[in-house]
């Protein structure tokens, strides 16, 4: 029996949350047309072909919805939302598609998680999102010992470290450890473990269940008056590895970190340097704005830039 012609589909690659190529989180998109029905199966394949750490499906826009859809998998799971797939998107949009002569341009994402409203500066060439956030913060922290007994290369590190971690979702279905540690030294010295932390300890509150990764990071300055706050980061997890940026994490831990010193009304602003250790600098710009009690989040801005590296056709 003959085989079916393969169908031809576009893709670009870009290098998100830097301006310099080979650095960064590396981004996968798909560019599907009003032709391209895929089953959510294949999606996955696709995702996993690129064997990168998240990879978009971008639908096409129409008279009726001029908002782009976009669909973000991992290498095993599709997410409601992610940070460098949404900041590499947008970028992509604004400077490929985009017909606007303003230098700000207005841009609405459409995610599991909800709409993403945002803009893209043409002169700093940075895309800036308010993204969907439900901060959780999950009643039963993780204990450090578990950590480090998924995580060997903390061994050692009890100065200063936390006794717990916090858990923290930014939405339904994205929560991370948060994981203190005391100094860029012992940031350094983490290696990727082969191991999950214990799934027992993992103690979500109810219906909260979901995607879990530690996000280890050290405060490294501080401007009370101001509110801005510089961070180096480092996402490991055993099944991609070590992540360059974290879009979705760093917003986690920022939201949490705001509501710890709890100004109401105030604007946080964080600069979060991850990848660095790997050799991969991502700068990933936050702001979280608390209500007047300084008791929940208000807003979330993520924000980013992201340079072009390959266009392709792939066959399906």
């Amino acid at each position: 029996m003959a085989q079916s012609q393969p169908r031809s589909i576009g893709y670009v690659t870009l290098d998100v949350f830097t301006t310099e190529r080979f650095k960064g989180n590396p981004l996968a998109i798909v560019r599907l047309s009003h032709d391209d029905e895929l089953a959510q199966g294949v999606k996955q394949n696709i995702a996993r072909e690129f064997n990168l750490s998240e990879t978009v499906f971008l639908h096409p826009s129409s008279p009726e919805t001029p908002s782009r859809t976009c669909e973000i998998f991992t290498l095993t799971e599709e997410l409601p939302f992610a940070g460098h797939p949404t900041i590499g998107t947008l970028v992509h949009l604004a400077t490929t598609d985009s017909l606007s002569t303003d230098v700000v341009q207005s841009i609405t994402l459409q995610t599991k998680a909800g709409p993403i409203r945002a803009t893209f500066n043409k002169e700093t060439r940075v895309a800036e999102a308010s993204i969907p956030h439900n901060v959780r913060i999950h009643q039963k922290p993780v204990p450090w010992q578990s950590v480090v007994d998924a995580h060997l290369s903390l061994q050692g590190i009890g100065a200063g470290a936390e006794i717990s971690c916090p858990l923290v979702s930014i939405v339904r279905g994205m929560t991370f450890v948060l994981v203190k540690l005391p100094h860029l030294e012992a940031l350094a010295s983490l290696t990727v473990s082969g191991s999950h932390i214990d799934p027992s300890v993992l103690q979500w509150d109810e219906g909260w269940e979901s995607f879990t990764a530690p996000y280890f990071y050290v405060l490294t300055s501080e401007n009370e008056g101001t509110g801005q706050i510089h961070i180096r980061s480092r996402m490991l997890e055993p099944s991609i590895g070590e992540d360059p940026a974290t879009g979705s994490a760093a917003s986690a831990l920022s939201a949490y970190l705001a509501l710890q010193r709890g100004t109401g009304g105030l604007t946080y602003s964080f600069n979060v340097e991850q990848g660095v250790e790997m050799g991969r600098k991502s700068e990933i710009g936050i702001k979280v704005r608390l209500n007047e009690s300084g008791q929940t989040v208000k807003e979330v801005f993520l924000s980013g830039s992201a340079v072009s590296i390959s266009q392709g056709t792939m066959f399906v």
